[in-house]
């Protein structure tokens, strides 16, 4: 989904909304419904990660599933984190537990919507966050990307609707294996935090600069 790994993940709220498109909410990316799976890879990690949304990005949720190495240690890692609206919900399958937090970005993408489309909104993100068009190209799990690129934030491909298929930074990448826009994924990966303990998460307002900027929050 849109720089989902580029900065931080958005969206939610109490109950979840229809699997349809809601006219009531804002349309946070041009893609109305999407399930990307990435394959991960780089010299500390493997594993696979599925970022879904649905409702033009209203609702989206992540699932990742990914083992870090290091000196012959190995952890494997199960997340699941799911956004509604202004909310951000980081589930603990182990525990039956979930952390809810006030998702930093929503005012500002919402706001930003009325006098932009997701589109706009898109470009104006890797502006942001200085991504620049590298001007190569590539495909990648039979789609085409354009590749941006910063000094910080290494290397992205993006569809011609902002759908992230390949990343690389700092020696750590991620490339799409599947895409899939009939579907935003099954309901019940959008709804488990309504069976579970919820308790008040971390503060998550401070944003990149650039994120801040272009938002018109943050410090």
């Amino acid at each position: 989904m849109l720089l989902r790994s580029l900065a931080v993940s958005s969206m939610l709220a109490i109950s979840a909304a229809p699997a349809f498109a809601n006219p009531d909410t804002p349309k946070l990316h041009p893609v109305e419904k999407a399930c990307v799976t990435y394959e991960m890879n780089g010299q500390m990690q493997s594993g696979t990660v599925t970022r879904c949304h649905r409702d033009f990005g209203y609702e989206s949720y992540e699932i990742q599933d990914v083992s870090i190495g290091f000196g012959g240690f190995s952890q494997t890692q199960t997340t699941h984190t799911i956004t509604i609206g202004d909310t951000i919900y980081t589930i603990d399958l182990q525990s039956n537990t979930a952390t809810q937090t006030t998702n930093p970005m929503y005012a500002g993408l919402a706001d930003a919507m009325e006098d932009a489309s997701p589109e706009e909104l898109g470009a104006s993100f890797l502006e942001a966050m200085n991504m620049s068009p590298t001007g190569e190209t590539n495909t990648v799990a039979g789609e085409g990307c354009t590749v941006y690129s910063s000094p910080m934030m290494g290397t992205a491909c993006f569809t011609s609707d902002w759908l992230m298929l390949e990343q690389s930074v700092m020696g750590m990448g991620q490339s799409a294996t599947s895409v899939d826009r009939t579907s935003g994924g099954a309901d019940e990966n959008y709804t488990l935090y309504q069976n579970m303990t919820v308790s008040d998460g971390p503060d998550l307002s401070n944003l990149p600069g650039g994120l801040a900027d272009i938002l018109g929050q943050g410090n």
